[in-house]
């Protein structure tokens, strides 16, 4: 061949490669498109969520119940007698909780969330304090007048009226809050006192109406709490953690312990010395829905440009070591479809789920650029190798968007064996000279800028 030819070919080699690699930037920009339209979708599935969950209950918060005694003390100073009104907060000895929760999966539209209703059975004692720890200068004790009082994120979700046993009397508890600086929003009974007694017992069921998540703020010295619910796929936060668990395809059992060291606040204290925090010291659970078919199409798009690169990096070889010829055009043809699959994986599993939107989403795409392929290839063996080697690439893909703690190990794994295969395949090649190669070398016809 002629230097002039030579350097031709040579010249055609680098322009298809330059070529590829602008190609494959460009669709760059449509993945990105498509990555807005997923969090724009996921934007769409949160609101909706928010829209069910004001319509029905909040990510519930339960804590108490905190017993509150008013009482009065006496300061004299200049020979003039002031009266202060107080109240002293105290907390449990112990309770116990045992709750059931019954969720469901509701939809609008194509969107869908998970609420529940948990009812409690909640039971404990509270030890009355003595005289001495209303603190110095106290005229009278309102005994009488002492309230009991329960916090939620929403007392409007309570699913029913609820009635408080105490030491054998049985109280209605009213709506709001006794103290408006205890909880924000809550329920509370008046109850009566004998302060020749020293403890008081109490018991009470609460059914309240949640969304997706449901915990607890430990305020006795000593609290136990069981929840047993169908749903398969809980996820446990805070502290402490369940000392005990059982989860399977039938639902799950949790049980925590907690003691006065793991809530934020001492055991008594007055007026609003201590503020109970709704968002502190939590523990509880999760109706985890599995994995949302977003984050995972989110991932999928992420992982686009290895996607495009190898599915290039087959037609480039099978140019290179077959001596098929392959237009630009047919090149922008085939990105084209690349990145339509993941139109087709977002719009698809919006209905029916990732895996199987997935599987439909592949299979069609390697289908469709096996059959275009075999014009390009014009040979069925050369096809049946194409489509091979795509249908692995897909389902290694499917592979990595299942794994979590394993997602970067066999990533990069799978990133080196194909690096090892393209410089086995290429370690015969002398890219300074094609036509001294043993495979037909890609022509000047294969590319056309003219």
């Amino acid at each position: 061949m002629e230097p002039n030819a030579k350097k031709n070919v040579q010249r055609t080699l680098y322009y298809k490669i330059g070529f590829i690699l602008v190609l494959i930037l460009l669709l760059m920009i449509p993945n990105v498109m498509i990555q807005d339209l997923i969090l724009e979708r996921q934007t769409l599935d949160q609101q909706v969520k928010r829209e069910i969950s004001e319509n029905w209950g909040p990510n519930q918060k339960i804590v108490g119940p905190i017993l509150s005694i008013p009482y009065e003390t006496e300061i004299v100073k200049d020979d003039k007698s002031t009266i202060i009104s107080n109240t002293l907060r105290i907390v449990p000895e112990y309770v116990d909780i045992n709750g059931k929760i019954i969720p469901e999966q509701r939809k609008k539209g194509i969107y869908k969330a998970i609420i529940y209703n948990a009812s409690h059975t909640i039971k404990g004692s509270f030890k009355i304090p003595q005289s001495i720890q209303f603190g110095k200068n106290v005229k009278e004790i309102f005994w009488d007048k002492a309230s009991l009082d329960f916090g939620f994120t929403s007392a409007a979700s309570l699913n029913d009226i609820v009635h408080i046993k105490w030491s054998g009397d049985v109280y209605k508890m009213e709506s709001g809050v006794s103290y408006p600086s205890l909880f924000e929003s809550g329920i509370h009974a008046q109850v009566n006192i004998n302060p020749t007694r020293n403890d008081y017992e109490f018991s009470t069921t609460i059914g309240i109406n949640g969304s997706e998540s449901i915990q607890y703020l430990p305020v006795a010295d000593h609290t136990e709490i069981s929840v047993n619910s169908t749903w398969d796929a809980p996820g446990f936060m805070g502290l402490p953690a369940p000392v005990y668990r059982d989860i399977d395809k039938e639902g799950f059992t949790a049980v925590w312990k907690a003691t006065e060291y793991n809530r934020p606040f001492k055991k008594t204290w007055k007026n609003n010395e201590i503020n109970v925090d709704l968002n502190a010291a939590l523990f509880g659970v999760n109706l985890v829905q599995t994995v949302s078919h977003y984050h995972k199409n989110m991932r999928s798009a992420k992982y686009a440009l290895l996607i495009i690169s190898l599915s290039f990096l087959v037609f480039f070889f099978f140019e290179i070591l077959k001596g098929n010829k392959i237009h630009p055009i047919q090149y922008i043809f085939i990105g084209m479809t690349l990145s339509v699959f993941y139109i087709l994986l977002l719009s698809i599993s919006e209905h029916f789920g990732f895996d199987t939107a997935y599987i439909i989403a592949s299979v069609s795409t390697v289908a469709l650029i096996s059959w275009y392929s075999k014009y390009l290839l014009k040979q069925s063996g050369s096809t049946f190798t194409l489509t091979t080697l795509l249908s692995i690439l897909y389902a290694y893909i499917f592979c990595l968007l299942q794994l979590e703690d394993l997602a970067l190990l066999v990533g990069s794994l799978g990133l080196f064996f194909a690096l090892a295969i393209t410089m086995y395949l290429s370690r015969n090649t002398n890219w300074y000279n094609m036509t001294s190669n043993k495979v037909s070398p890609i022509s000047t016809e294969d590319l056309d800028f003219q």
